[in-house]
């Protein structure tokens, strides 16, 4: 009678754990889908639209790379002001782990990215840097969203397919690819990040 008890007691724990797993790993993916900042990625891809028309009006691409690495600065630093926001006001934890997790997929890409911009930036290859943006951040992206909503995933498929254009294209086409990529890619999805997945 004592050992079946003592076995009850057992199942009883195990079956506990196992809820609690769930419930835990249900939180964390309602987590995931819900602190990336819609209205943020929307205003990141408005800012490198500015950047856009600013690099426009300059004629050498290694001063158009300097407005567009301004923007990105600026960009990142809205992304994460709204998506801190949003977190803020759902009462959850902006960088929990999905967060910390996203940070991971994301950022040694972009450390990448920088490393290959100055190495190339006195050099002839300086041209190959947008295309190299454009797949390296829809990488990094498209890791990343597996921690995300599902929206951004897709975006970072894009991102690749955009970068792949811009060696198709003559280099006048840079500029442009940049817009519609980090510009449209971002109002699209942002928009869809918004509609559909709190905000």
């Amino acid at each position: 009678m004592a050992i079946r008890r003592q076995t009850t007691q057992i199942d009883i724990k195990e079956q506990a754990t196992e809820n609690l797993r769930f419930i835990r790993g249900a939180m964390e993916r309602a987590e995931r889908v819900s602190t990336l900042s819609g209205v943020g990625g929307m205003l990141m891809g408005l800012t490198a639209l500015c950047a856009m028309a600013m690099a426009a009006i300059v004629t050498e691409l290694a001063n158009q790379l300097i407005i567009w690495i301004v923007a990105a600065f600026i960009a990142i630093a809205v992304g994460a002001s709204a998506s801190w926001l949003k977190a803020r006001k759902n009462q959850l934890t902006l960088m929990g782990d999905p967060g910390r997790r996203f940070l991971l997929c994301l950022l040694p890409v972009l450390a990448v990215g920088a490393v290959v911009t100055f190495s190339l930036w006195s050099t002839p290859q300086v041209a190959l840097v947008p295309g190299l943006w454009m797949m390296l951040y829809g990488c990094g992206v498209l890791a990343a969203g597996t921690y995300a909503a599902p929206p951004i995933m897709q975006m970072g498929g894009c991102f690749i397919v955009a970068g792949l254009f811009t060696y198709a294209l003559p280099g006048e086409w840079s500029n442009v690819l940049l817009g519609a990529a980090f510009g449209g890619l971002h109002v699209i999805f942002g928009y869809q990040v918004y509609r559909h997945h709190g905000g």
